[in-house]
Formats: C-alpha cells, structure tokens, sequence
C-alpha cells in the first residue's frame, strides 16, 4: 500500500476562475501599463510606477508625470481575491468575489481615464518623434479583474440552485 497525502484541496470551478483573476491582477502591477519609444529613448512604466528605459524620455519623465497608478491598490486586491476565494465560504464568498473584480476593474479604469493625457509624449519632442500609449499591463488588471468577478458571479449562480 502506499502512503496518502492527507493534504487536500477541493476547489470549486467559481473558486479557481476567481483566483486566477487575482493573479493576473497581481502580475498585471509588474507589466507596462505606460509606454513611450522615439529612435534614440524607450519608457516604460510599470503599475507600482517603476520607471526603465534610457535615453531623452528618462529626463522627461521626472517633470512630466502627473498620473496617479493604483497598482498598490490592484496589488493588495489581487491577493485579496485569492485569500477570499480559497478561504470564505457561501454567499458572502461570492460578493466578496464579485465587489473585489469591480474594484480592480475600476482601478484598471481609473488609470486609463487618468493616461487619456498621454498625447504630452506624443508628437515632436526635442526634434525626435515620440509615440506614446497605454501598456498591455493596464489591459491586464481588466482582465484579471473581469476573471474575478465572474468567479464570483458562478459562485453565486452556484448557491441559488
């Protein structure tokens, strides 16, 4: 006979779709979520505003930046969306679940409402042609954030049966 790992987990379909999104919630911090290229300059900034690159748009950067990332926020939700969706149970599991989605989502819309200024990078800067946009890491925290209120949302439709 072998021996048995008494340590098991049994999670639910609504459980593991919710963890997942606070995952990609947590990842999505550490990816771009601001971007900026000429010829000679990168920028890229990350949801927690670390700032790499080289070049002319590292100087600019200093001066120009007014935007207010939430990463903290999405950060703290991602792992909140993970201790809530393997510990709380029942009905309050899955609003949980649903009202953290909503809130990466809104934070995910918060920083694209704040970045609509983006054009400051854009066009002719120093006589070099910057292009400048959103990062794929904002588009992230939606998706993370989407992930995990449908999570709650089967959790919920799960319960009601």
């Amino acid at each position: 006979m072998g021996a048995k790992n008494g340590f098991t987990i049994n999670l639910s379909k609504s459980q593991i779709l919710a963890i997942v999104g606070g995952m990609i919630s947590i990842i999505s911090v550490f990816l771009p979520w601001f971007s900026a290229t000429s010829k000679t300059s990168t920028l890229s900034v990350n949801g927690l505003f670390s700032v790499s690159g080289n070049g002319m748009l590292m100087g600019l950067i200093g001066s120009n930046s007014n935007w207010e990332f939430q990463g903290a926020g999405v950060l703290a939700l991602g792992f909140a969306c993970i201790v809530v969706a393997a510990i709380l149970r029942d009905k309050i599991q899955g609003i949980a679940m649903v009202a953290c989605g909503i809130l990466i989502i809104g934070g995910g819309a918060v920083n694209l409402w704040s970045l609509r200024d983006i054009s400051l990078f854009s066009g002719s800067i120093f006589g070099e042609t910057v292009q400048s946009g959103i990062g794929y890491g904002l588009y992230a925290v939606v998706v993370g954030g989407v992930v995990t209120a449908a999570g709650g949302l089967l959790t919920w439709l799960d319960l009601t049966k």
